[in-house]
């Protein structure tokens, strides 16, 4: 009895010696009223759930009521707003133009993006709500369309933190060059032309600038009670920012300690598929073509539409097609309103992702090795088809005016061709060696800063004046001491040349 009694102390010595202790905290996570970016925090907040900590999501209540997300296991809190980022902005202002061949509504889409913000930062009930869930950190998308959320944070005085797709330089404070950085809304690679590099450049000079959704007195709008803190430096504050463009998909990009790259957040590790889901992956013994345009865009324009199904009908791969429309062949052209497409794209059998080139899909693509057909639409789109081509991952066609021979050339190359396959799987293999799974890793950095906190990781250039950062006092003082030399000199010679001239008239 003595011997049992001392081997289960020995072994209770052992676990808790061996076990990390787990202090469980509360986090709030706030992402754009979007399905795609909602997936996104999701999938972080399970990962931040398994290491212990209770996790609160605020959401639209347009993105919740599409009944397509996972909400087991996490606190919600719901807002609404009389906006839609899809039915009033995506579609009308972007989608509708693109196939119109028109420009994009930028300044509609700035007006009621801007009121859109506006309902989400002055509804009180919300924040109420959010300031009654005590959070220990508070995370936001940490986007030109989103920043302004930071407020939140800053009004309960929590600390907080940020997640994109993009580094935004100045914001960051990272020290950077447009020559080899490029801007992530214009398709350009890392490699530019002169042209090019001046595009970039004034491109980066408007958005140093100020973005009219982000505004640098938001603090004064939004939280009048708060001491007064301009937007950049208020966004320098954060304990850590996590940045989904790992270099295996985007190209290498300066960083900083506390920003901590971790690859696309809504890849992860396939879950179980539904039973007549696995059984259609499983019969494609020619392979399956999977088509998504994103949660925004559930229907294309019918002749778009005709001219895809017209080119999958004509192949020999089993599709399924996120759509909310009839199958024209129910045994091989499968049409869903909603795919787990992170989980198909896991199956053996996916071959293609035809994609709209939303950041999130194309990390689960990289994530599960599947060469892509690239059509963007609108956004940062353009930028990711490039940056796609450019590696050698897929390639890129225009539905505008792409026939159905087209789309089947570039279906049948992607499906025959080793290149894509073999170059997609070779990024996979480092990024898997690399970074393993990116929630998981960005659980790792918060759960890390909300033990010790993010400051020891923060660099000077994140606690002085954007102006001061980027040396324009400097440069101002060196043009106005130039101008004043050269003001000097020209009134010397100016008097050097009066003072000869009266000598020569006294001569004269």
């Amino acid at each position: 009895m003595k011997r049992r009694t001392a081997c289960w102390h020995l072994c209770l010595c052992v676990m808790m010696m061996f076990s990390a202790p787990c202090e469980t905290k509360r986090v709030m996570l706030m992402s754009l009223p979007i399905s795609s970016h909602a997936v996104m925090h999701l999938t972080l907040a399970e990962a931040l759930r398994a290491k212990g900590h209770e996790v609160w999501v605020v959401l639209s209540t347009d993105v919740v009521r599409k009944g397509y997300l996972d909400l087991k296991g996490v606190h919600i809190i719901e807002y609404t707003t009389s906006i839609s980022m899809q039915d009033d902005i995506a579609l009308p202002l972007f989608l509708k133009p693109y196939f119109e061949g028109r420009e994009p509504e930028i300044e509609n889409h700035i007006q009621l993006m801007w009121q859109l913000n506006d309902e989400i930062m002055t509804n009180q009930s919300l924040f109420q709500t959010m300031r009654d869930a005590k959070p220990d950190l508070f995370m936001c998308d940490d986007g030109d369309h989103s920043r302004i959320y930071l407020i939140f944070a800053y009004r309960m005085g929590i600390p907080f933190a940020g997640l994109h797709f993009a580094q935004d330089p100045f914001f960051r404070r990272i020290p950077f060059s447009p020559a080899v950085d490029p801007i992530e809304f214009l398709p350009l690679g890392q490699h530019m032309t002169f042209a090019e590099r001046l595009n970039n450049f004034l491109s980066y000079v408007s958005l140093y600038m100020g973005h009219p959704l982000c505004p640098e007195n938001a603090v004064e709008l939004y939280a009048p009670e708060m001491p007064y803190i301009p937007m950049t430096m208020l966004g320098a504050r954060a304990e850590v920012y996590l940045s989904e463009n790992d270099h295996f998909l985007d190209y290498p990009r300066p960083s900083l300690p506390n920003t901590k790259v971790t690859g696309g957040i809504a890849a992860s590790p396939a879950k179980p598929l539904s039973e007549d889901l696995q059984e259609f992956m499983d019969n494609a013994k020619d392979g399956v073509v999977i088509v998504s345009f994103g949660s925004l865009v559930l229907d294309l324009p019918e002749g778009a539409v005709s001219k895809l199904l017209s080119a999958l009908e004509s192949m020999p791969m089993k599709v399924v097609f996120r759509a909310n429309r009839t199958s024209p062949d129910p045994g091989r052209i499968l049409i869903m309103p909603w795919i787990p497409q992170n989980d198909l794209l896991a199956h053996p059998n996916s071959k293609v992702l035809v994609t709209h080139c939303g950041a999130s899909s194309q990390a689960q693509a990289l994530y599960h090795a599947v060469p892509m057909l690239s059509i963007p639409l609108f956004y940062d789109q353009f930028y990711n088809a490039e940056r796609v081509r450019q590696k050698g991952f897929g390639l890129t066609l225009d539905l505008r005016t792409a026939d159905v021979s087209d789309i089947v050339s570039a279906l049948m190359t992607l499906w025959k061709s080793s290149a894509y396959r073999d170059a997609i799987a070779r990024a996979s293999r480092l990024f898997h060696d690399q970074m393993g799974v990116p929630a998981e890793r960005g659980a790792y950095w918060l759960d890390h800063v909300m033990k010790y906190g993010g400051g020891y990781m923060r660099s000077a250039g994140q606690e002085i004046p954007l102006y001061q950062f980027l040396l324009l006092d400097v440069v101002f003082f060196i043009v106005a001491a130039l101008i004043v030399c050269l003001c000097l000199m020209s009134a010397a010679l100016w008097c050097f040349w009066g003072k000869c001239f009266q000598r020569k008239s006294k001569a004269d």
